[in-house]
Parts: structure tokens; sequence; C-alpha cells
């Protein structure tokens, strides 16, 4: 019976790591019975970390409250976190993990967070949030709002939501107050890039709330969404379509959207689940799709293939009758494929094709309609050609062919490849192994025996052309092995064809069975391939073994007979096999511990090897004293003299004491021997870093001679189980040659010091250690930035900042920092002396973000901004002026700034960054009158200024200077978004109107209403658009040429809905808007008629507008060409 604790621990040594904890689990109620588990914890807790660890989990099954409570902030993580899995299991009380969060090191309160997300204490964690924001320290109080009441966290929220830094888990625990704040922040933000880093940023947390609250998120997209699907919420699009299909695709349609030319498309589940609702809008987004076949294609392919042809003509109904994407034929039924290939081929033009893309069409229809043409350009002298066309042939004969096209090129393949290039040949047999094994049947294995022996015994064959044989080989053996067994010649070939690719390649490979079979086919596929295996096994030659274990993965696991194949290679095979065989056998978790010990009976010396030993670390700790006994296993895999391999760090704490210590002395044989390299010596020092022996090897070499190994020591310094303790000696070489190494070492022993041990430390470090390099001191502040309290380290920061002749870039770390400290009134201090300092001070003042900051600050800080628009640097003026549209909503009248910066024009540095600041305000969405171009607004009176500027035509064909009110004006103009957004439109229309006076702006006014012309206008809108158009074109044949070429590119890319619409609109502004709407009349019918496929009524109008009484009309209507010779 155990008693003591020197009894315990008697017992529990000669145990596995998990045997251990099992019996001392058992061990407990017998100590509690008995009246001894008090005396024996606090025995074992006056020992060392392995004693105080069997301490804590001993009192966590003895319901030890009082024991655990007092450990719930201990600097050995693995006691502190049995502590808090009792404070989940008992009744600890809530004032002892309050009295551990007090003063808390980074990394204890990381286990209280995670402890405390889990909501199983909400008014604890409420007081906590509560005390934290009263201490200013917002983003810890933020961290822990997951764990609060769905009442609470919609409170604070709105106050905490900048310093959110894990949106992913608040989103999942509190989707609705969540969602509630997105909507603020959206509303809050101006549009453009402030929006796009909003969804960027929290695109993880709304594919959260996505499965909760669709609806709430498709209200988010469609009032201020992105240009673009973030790519977390792609993923979760089906959620977002099968809550209403209908909002999804008219957001997907949306003009106000980016419609990037390279947009993602959809997973395949969200387009099946779009087919399925079938919203109506669903060909509207396929004609909106079809200049981009790789996103047509996708949900071409979601429809079931009886629906395909008449989704397609929905889709095309405003195109050419009957057309379809030549991207889709694969796509369609047999006999509309064949249709549609024949109905192109008819096509006057088809001669005038590119010869390959004319063969493609071909092959796309009958296999005996297109051999022929096939067949002749297989005799093309270029072998890049040949290479091209035989894909062509393979797949043409797999889909239509039949039977006899298929023994056709297979009987033409054994006559064409064996004499072709490899680049040629490697094409041809990808495209064989592309195809489904069903196309071959048993009286093929005598053409495919001639192609693999040819293929093979090429003196170029490449390592393409081994591999498409092996995918082939390896898709017959899968579809035939698994079957009924009715075509066993196929499945003999696929053998036979991997032991010759074996002969070639020196291994075999099935590809991932354990992703291509269906449930239980590893089975039958096993013994279809028992006889080979078994074979091999006889001749010691495992490699198919091995290769069909690893394929099948998991699978392999469940297959007794194959993992008793595997243990047998164990004894028949080399070294290497041996290897492989250990790997894969001990793959199976739930009879690894017994296995490895049969592995070390068979062969002691195969402790050695890494996957042994990675196990015998990990699970079979008593099986380790072989290894590092004093007698090695010498022998197979452990010469004699051979340094002993080491236990990773990674289980390096599931080691007893003794073995801790015999695997450090291993260690300090290697790092003590001068004669090894340097890498090896360094590389074995933190191995050892983390346990409590290899501590002291580490601090030994703190002050070796070696550079190389120094460093290794300082780098490996906190790795320990007590990194706090190693911080002053890491912040002691801050003033060395060895700070660049230890200084960073030192932010991760910080996170495990209290904050006020950790002050004391960046305090010396900062104010009394002048010889302290710069790169320390920076690092110094970031770490009191980012783990002291708020009120202190601002105080530290300010401290810092105010010493006499302290470096800039020091000043700069202090500015950065105390901008995420704006609560403290130090912090303010430090950031309004900072819009006065050097040049790199002011560009870490202009860093800081607004949404990062608590809303009570971001005016005043936006004043900061603006302050700093006037300095004399050109980098920094440039620098705020640019960043100060993002700051416009918190302090309006501080963009004052960049209309005088752009009208000013003694001013020559920052004007292009204010011109681009003034267009974006302009869209933003905000307010007049930031926002908009009304008169009043900031935009409006910017272009009034420099309007009369330009009248007065200053500097004109100066040495220096030329017009510079003209050229300030165009970038200006240049930098308002030209495109139909709802949005965008006012703005738009107003700066059109201000400038309908100025000749000298007239291309640029009419850049601005060819923007509004928008192909989803109603007639009457549209006859509007075109007429102002063409009033401002009027008197101008060249700008009017010029734009009306500029109008044909812009709507030739997508159908518009009702094409019938554009072609009135043509004929008004034609018979209506003299020569310029004749003009615009040829690019609409130019842009759209081609567009379309020239159907007759548009030709009609074509004809019309080349008889136009104008000749620049005409000419124009003459380079609209219908069909090309």
């Amino acid at each position: 019976m155990v008693h003591t604790a020197d009894a315990l621990l008697a017992v529990l040594d000669p145990l596995p790591h998990h045997h251990r904890l099992r019996r001392l689990a058992l061990s407990v109620p017998g100590l509690v019975e008995r009246g001894t588990l008090t005396a024996v914890l606090d025995e074992l807790d006056g020992r060392g970390d392995y004693e105080r660890r069997l301490a804590a989990l001993a009192a966590l099954v003895g319901r030890q409250e009082h024991f655990l409570a007092a450990r719930l902030a201990d600097p050995d993580p693995v006691v502190a976190g049995y502590a808090l899995r009792g404070a989940r299991a008992l009744p600890l009380p809530d004032a002892a993990i309050e009295t551990a969060h007090e003063d808390a090191s980074a990394a204890t309160r990381d286990r209280i967070a995670r402890f405390l997300w889990a909501g199983d204490r909400p008014r604890l964690t409420e007081r906590l949030v509560t005390r934290l924001r009263e201490q200013g320290d917002d983003a810890e109080a933020a961290r822990l709002l997951p764990g609060c009441s769905p009442s609470f966290v919609a409170a604070a929220l709105p106050g905490l939501a900048h310093a959110v830094t894990a949106p992913v888990r608040l989103a999942r625990r509190h989707p609705g107050p969540f969602l509630d704040q997105a909507e603020r922040d959206l509303a809050e933000r101006p549009r453009g890039t402030g929006r796009t880093d909003w969804w960027q940023r929290h695109d993880g947390a709304l594919a959260v709330t996505t499965a909760t609250h669709p609806e709430r998120v498709l209200t988010l997209l469609e009032r201020h969404g992105p240009g673009t699907l973030p790519h977390c919420l792609r993923r979760s699009a089906r959620a977002l379509v099968a809550a209403d299909a209908e909002r999804f695709v008219r957001w997907l349609l949306a003009p106000e959207r980016d419609h990037p030319r390279y947009e993602p498309h959809l997973p395949s589940g969200a387009f099946r689940a779009l087919v399925r609702a079938d919203p109506p809008s669903l060909p509207q987004l396929g004609r909106h799709w079809t200049r981009s076949t790789p996103h047509l294609t996708a949900l071409v392919k979601a429809v079931p293939p009886s629906r395909r042809g008449a989704f397609l003509a929905e889709v095309t109904a405003a195109d050419e009758p009957g057309r379809v994407p030549f991207g889709d034929l694969d796509l369609l039924p047999r006999e509309r494929r064949w249709a549609e290939v024949r109905r192109s081929l008819a096509e006057p033009d088809v001669e005038q094709m590119f010869w390959l893309d004319l063969l493609d069409t071909r092959a796309h229809g009958p296999f005996d309609e297109a051999r022929p043409h096939l067949l002749a350009a297989l005799d093309r002298p270029d072998a890049g050609d040949r290479a091209a066309v035989w894909p062509l042939l393979v797949a043409c004969a797999g889909r239509d062919g039949g039977r006899a096209g298929m023994a056709e090129v297979l009987e033409l393949m054994t006559r064409r490849l064996r004499n072709e290039r490899d680049p040629v040949r490697a094409d041809a047999l990808g495209a064989l192994a592309d195809l489904h094994p069903a196309r071959f049947a048993d009286e093929d294995t005598a053409f495919l025996d001639r192609i693999l022996l040819d293929a093979l015994g090429a003196r170029d064959a490449s390592a393409a052309t081994r591999d498409a044989l092996r995918r082939l080989a390896a898709g017959l053996l899968v579809e035939h092995g698994t079957d009924d067994g009715t075509r066993p010649a196929l499945l003999q070939w696929a053998l036979h064809a991997f032991e010759r690719i074996t002969g070639h390649m020196g291994d075999q490979d099935f590809g991932p069975l354990h992703r291509t079979l269906r449930r239980g086919q590893e089975h039958r596929l096993f013994e279809v391939l028992r006889p080979w295996l078994e074979a091999a096994h006889e001749k010691a030659d495992h490699r198919l073994l091995f290769a069909f274990t690893a394929a099948l993965g998991r699978r392999a696991h469940r297959m007794p007979a194959l993992q008793s194949m595997l243990e047998d290679a164990l004894g028949t095979g080399d070294d290497g096999a041996f290897t492989t065989a250990v790997r894969l056998w001990l793959e199976p978790p739930a009879t690894r511990d017994e296995r490895v010990a049969r592995v070390l009976e068979r062969e002691p010396s195969a402790a050695a090897l890494p996957p042994v030993l990675d196990v015998l670390a990990a699970r079979r700790t008593d099986l380790l004293d072989g290894l590092l006994g004093d007698r090695p296993p010498y022998g197979r895999f452990l010469p004699p003299g051979a340094d002993r391999p080491l236990p990773g760090p990674r289980h390096g704490d599931r080691l007893l004491p003794r073995q801790q210590e015999a695997v450090v002395r291993v260690a300090r044989a290697v790092v003590t021997d001068a004669s090894r390299p340097l890498p090896e010596r360094a590389a074995a020092l933190r191995t050892v870093a983390g346990l409590p022996a290899g501590h002291r090897l580490v601090v030994d070499q703190l002050h070796a001679p070696d550079v190389l190994l120094a460093e290794a020591a300082l780098a490996a310094l906190p790795r320990g189980g007590r990194p706090g303790e190693t911080l002053g000696t890491l912040l002691g070489h801050a003033g060395g040659d060895r700070a660049r190494v230890a200084v960073y070492a030192a932010g991760r022993a910080a996170r495990s010091v209290t904050p006020s041990e950790l002050a004391r430390r960046l305090e010396d470090v900062l104010l009394r250690q002048p010889d302290a390099k710069v790169t320390s001191r920076k690092e110094a502040v970031r770490l009191a930035a980012r783990f002291l309290p708020a009120p202190r380290a601002a105080a530290l920061l300010a401290a810092t900042y105010r010493i006499p002749d302290q470096h800039p870039d020091v000043r700069a770390a202090v500015v950065a920092s105390a901008a995420r400290l704006p609560g403290a009134p130090d912090a303010w201090a430090v950031l309004d002396d900072a819009g006065r300092g050097a040049p790199q001070v002011r560009q870490a003042l202009l860093a800081a973000v607004p949404w990062r900051l608590p809303a009570a600050h971001r005016a005043r800080y936006a004043r900061l901004v603006a302050g700093v628009c006037s300095t004399e640097d050109p980098e920094v003026r440039e620098a705020a002026l640019g960043s100060l549209a993002d700051w416009a909503p918190y302090a309006p009248g501080a963009v004052a700034v960049l209309r005088e910066t752009v009208t000013d024009f003694d001013v020559r540095v920052g004007w292009l960054e204010a011109a681009r600041a003034l267009a974006s305000l302009a869209v933003s969405g905000l307010p007049h009158p930031v926002g908009g171009a009304a008169p009043g607004s900031l935009l409006h009176d910017t272009i009034g200024e420099l309007l009369t500027a330009v009248r007065r035509a200053e500097y004109d064909a100066c040495p220096d200077r030329d017009l510079p009110a003209r050229q300030r004006l165009d970038r200006l103009l240049q930098g308002v978004p030209h495109r139909p957004d709802p949005g965008l439109v006012p703005v738009l229309e107003a700066v059109a109107a201000q400038l309908a006076g100025e000749p000298a702006f007239a291309e640029a006014r009419a850049g601005l209403l060819r923007g509004l012309v928008d192909r989803e206008h109603e007639l009457p809108g549209l006859c509007a658009r075109l007429s102002a158009l063409a009033d401002a074109l009027r008197g101008r044949p060249g700008l009017a040429c010029r734009t009306a070429g500029y109008l044909e590119r812009q709507i030739a890319g997508a159908t518009p809905p009702d094409p019938a619409v554009f072609l009135a609109a043509a004929r008004h502004s034609a018979a209506a808007d003299g020569v310029p709407g004749g003009l615009l009349a040829v690019a609409l019918v130019a842009g759209q008629g081609r567009r379309l496929g020239w159907p007759e009524e548009w030709r009609v109008l074509l004809r019309e507008l080349r008889r136009h009484e104008d000749g620049d009309v005409r000419a124009a209507a003459w380079e609209a060409v219908v069909h090309y010779e």
C-alpha cells in the first residue's frame, strides 16, 4: 500500500507515462481514506517540477480545492493547467480566480482567459472586464468578452470594439451582439478601403455567424458589402444561398461591386445550392459570367445534365441563338453537344478559326466525323502540334468512340508513340490515364502492354511519362480490383505494370486510395493483391506492400492481415525495409504501445530509429532506459561508438527526472565536444533546453567562446519550464554584443513575468542603462506596451520619451506604442509632442488607424494627423495627407488642409496625395460638406478654386512649371471613379454640372457623363444619359470620336439585361442627337451587336448608320465589321 510520497514515486517509476498518471489517480482514494493525502501533496510540492506536477494531478483527483486555488497562477504551466481544470470541475471560489488574475503574467492571463471563454462563470468574467476597463486595459477586457453574458456583451462591445483581436471567438459565442456592432462599424466607415479592410479582418467571424444568422449577413453585404466576397465568407456561401438565393444572386450582380476579372468562384456546394433554389435571377447570373469561363462552367456543372441544355439556352437567349460558351461543351448531353458542334462547323467563317481551336471543336462531336481530321493533324511536322492533338484524339474516342474507337486509338498508339519524342508521348499517355478506367476492356491489354514497354524502354522517357503510366495502372487496379472480377486481364495487366514501372522508378505509388476507394473496397482490393504481396514477400521484396499500405492511409489500421504482413516484413527485409515497416506498423494508435515493445524485443537497437524513439518518448517512457543507460543497445541501427539520438523537446516533460538527467548527460557530451561542428552542438543544446537539468547546461554555455553556441544558449534560455526567471539574465545583455539575440528572447520570457516585476526590469533597460543598444530599447518599449497595464506602460513610455537626447528611433517606437494606449494621460503627452518631433517620430504617429482607437479619442488623434500635414519634411507631409481621409469622419474640419494643399500653388509637395484623398472623400458616403460634390462641399469648392486659377492661365509654358492649376484639376478628376455605382451617380452628376461651362475640361466632363451610361437603365433613363453626353460633345468632333470609342469598350464587356433597350436607345440617339448622337449610336451597335452575334435588327441599324448624313458617323459605322474576310 502507498502511504508516503517516496513510496508513491517508487510505484510510479517503472511505469509508462500514461500508466503513471492512471496509477497516480487510482492511488489517491487510498491516500484520502488514510488521511495522508495532504502530507503527500505538501511533500511532493516541495520537490522538483516532476513531483509538483504529480501533486497537482493528485490534488485534482482528490478534490483538494484549497491546494488548487493557491496554484491558479503557478509559474509552471502544467501545474496551473491542473488547477484550472479543477476550477471547471470543483467549486473553486471566484475570489481565488480574481486573485490569480490580479498582477498575473501574460501567460497566466492567457490560461485564465481560455478557462473563462467557456462561459461557465459569466458574472466573474463581467467583473473582471469592468475592472480592466477601469484600469484602462481595453485589450484584455475585450479578450474576455466571449465568456460574458449576451446582455453584457451587447452593452460593453460598442466601447471595446476597437480592441477586439479575436472576432471569430466572439462571433461564435455572441453572434447577435457581434452583428449589431458590425452594422455600426460599417455604417461609420467610409466607402472604399476602410470597409474593405473591415471585411478582410472579420471574414472568418462572419463565416461563423452565417451558420446561425445568414439573413443578417446578407443584409450587411447589401448595405455595406465589399467589392468581392472575402475568402472565409466565400466558403460559407452555401448558407447564404440557403437563406435567400435571390438576394445573394442580386448582390453578386450589383453594379457597386468591383467585379474583379479573376475573382475566385464559389465552392461547388454553393453552386449546387443555387441550382436547387433556382432563383429567378439565376439565368441573369449566367449571362453575367459569360465572359468568365471558370465561373460559368462551375455553374453549369451544378445543373443536372438533363437541364443543362435548357439552362444554357436561357443564358444565351440574348446572344446569338443557340450559341453555347465553348468551355461548357463537355457538360452538355451528347446529342445537344453534337448539334452544337455541327452548328459551329456550319458557320461560314469556320475555316478562319485557329487550327487547334477548330480541331478541338470537331473533337467534341461524333468520333466518326472527327476521326479523319484528328488523324490528319497527327501528321503535322511540329512535335508541339502533335502533342496537342493526341489528347484531343484520346478524349474524343473516350467520349464517343465506343469499343471500336478505343481499340483503334490504342492500336495507333502502339504504332506511333514508340518513335515519338517524349513530350508528345507524355501528353498522349497523360490523356489516356485521364480516361475513366471503365473505357478499357480485357482485349485492350495487348495494346496496353506494348505501349507500356515502348514507353519505359525509350531512352528519353521522362518522369511525366512514367507518372502517366503509374496513374493509368493505379486507375485500372482500383476500378477492376474492387469489382466483381469480370475483367481479370486488366487487373493482371495493372499489377504487371506496377512491377515494370517499379523497375524503372525505384518505388511504387498507388495514389491516394484512402480518398478514391469506396467504404470497404480496401478489403476486396487487398484480397486481389494478396497473392502478389505474398509472392513478393517470399523474395523479401516489400515495396508493393509498403506502397499499398501507405496509399490506404488510416484504412490500413483496420486490416489485421495487412498488419500481420507488415510485422513479418520486420524479419525479412534489409535495413531500409525494416525502417519503413516499423514506421507503417506503428501508425495505428490503438496498438502502438504494445507493438513498439515487440519491435525492441526483435531488435533493441531499433530504439534509435525516429519512429520508434518518438513512441518511446511520447508513450513508452519505461522502455527509454535501455537507450539512455550506461550500456546503449549497440547493434544494427546503432553502431558501436555512434551517438545516441535524443528524444525531441516535444515530449521532454513526460520523462522521469533520472531520464531527463540521462538525456542531458548525452547532450552535454555533444555540446562540450569542441571537435564537433558548431551547428550540431547548438542543435543538441536546443533539444534539452526545456528540461530542468538542460537549463543548467544552457546557462553554462552563455559565455561560450563560440558566438554561435553562445547565441544559441541565449535564444534557448527562456524555453525551460520557468522562462520568467531568465528575464533578468537576458536583459542584462541589452547593452552588449549579444543584444540582437538576447532582447528578442526576452520577449518570450516576458510573457511569464508578472507586470510588477516586468516593469522593474524594463525600467532598468529604458531609464537606468544609458549604454543599452537602440534595438534593445526599442524592443523594451514594445514589451512594455504589450505586457504592462496601460497606465503603468504609458508612464514608462513617457519617461523614456522625455530622456534628453533620446534616439529618434526609440522615440518613434514609443509613439507607435503610445498610440495603442490613448486612454492614459501620459500617452497623450507623448502623442501631442510627437507632432513636433523628428521625421521618423511623426511617421510613427501616422501609422495608427482610427478603427483601432477608442471612439472617444479619434477626433483628438485626427487633429494630430492634420497638424502633421503642415510639416516641412516631404515624405512625412505626403504620408499625412494620404492618411487624412481615414480620419475625416472624426474631425471634419481638419480636412480643409486638403483643399488648401491642392489649391495653393506655392506648395509643391503633397498636392497629389491631397487630390487623391479629396476624390476618395467625395465618394465615401460621408455627409456634406466632407462627402459628395454638391455646392459647398469640399470637392466642389476645390474644383471651383482650381477652375478660377485655370482661367488665369498662370505659369503657362514656363521653364519649371506649366499650368499647375490645370494639371492638378486633371489629377483630381481622374481620382473620381467613373462607374455607374448608385452611390457615385450624384457625385458624377454634380461634378459634370460644375464643369459644364468650361470648354477646357470638355473631355473630363465627357468621361464623367460616359460613366453614367449604365446598361441597367430603363429606356427613358438611358436615352436621357446619352442625350446629355451628346450635348457635351457638340462642336468637338475629335472628342466625340474618342468618347464613342471609350463607350464601345465600356458596354461591350457584358450583355445587358434587355438588349432591346440598348437597340432602341441607339435609334433614339442617332435620330435626335445629331452627329454626336450618331457616333454614340455606332458605339452602342458595335459594342453590343458583336457581343450578341449580330442579330438582324442590329445589322439593320448598322446599315442605316452607314448611310448617315455625316461623314464621321458613316466612317465609324464602316469600321464596325459584322464579319471579317
